[in-house]
């Protein structure tokens, strides 16, 4: 299960940036690419018994405050990251390389803590 809010692009992006071809947008949100692996920066990871509500909250903050491609995973659905946690993200990228790159921004924005992972099925 996963929820992607999209935020306004605050600046130019480069083409690492740039979601695979995969990614699908409804409504104007950017989805998680199906069936794909990537790159992201994770901004939070809420332990499930916390609620979707406020992993939304804080996805939503991070929307508001310009970061791309912001949206929630739900951890336990990603062999690759450790189960039972909301994961809030930004960005979907092709490499590690072009998701450290985004790091900056997200330290900046208010999310100190935020780290890149690998998300894949």
């Amino acid at each position: 299960m996963w929820v992607i809010l999209s935020a306004r692009p605050c600046c130019s992006t480069a083409a690492t940036e740039t979601p695979p071809p995969t990614t699908t947008a409804v409504n104007g949100q950017t989805a998680w690419p199906a069936r794909s692996n990537g790159y992201t920066d994770v901004l939070e990871s809420i332990p499930l018994a916390a609620g979707r509500a406020f992993a939304l909250a804080r996805a939503r903050d991070a929307a508001q405050h310009g970061l791309p491609a912001v949206g929630v995973l739900v951890s336990s659905d990603y062999p690759s990251l450790h189960p039972g946690y909301y994961v809030v993200f930004s960005g979907v990228y092709d490499s590690s390389a072009a998701a450290a790159a985004a790091l900056g921004t997200a330290h900046a924005r208010g999310f100190p803590d935020a780290y890149q992972a690998r998300v894949a099925k």
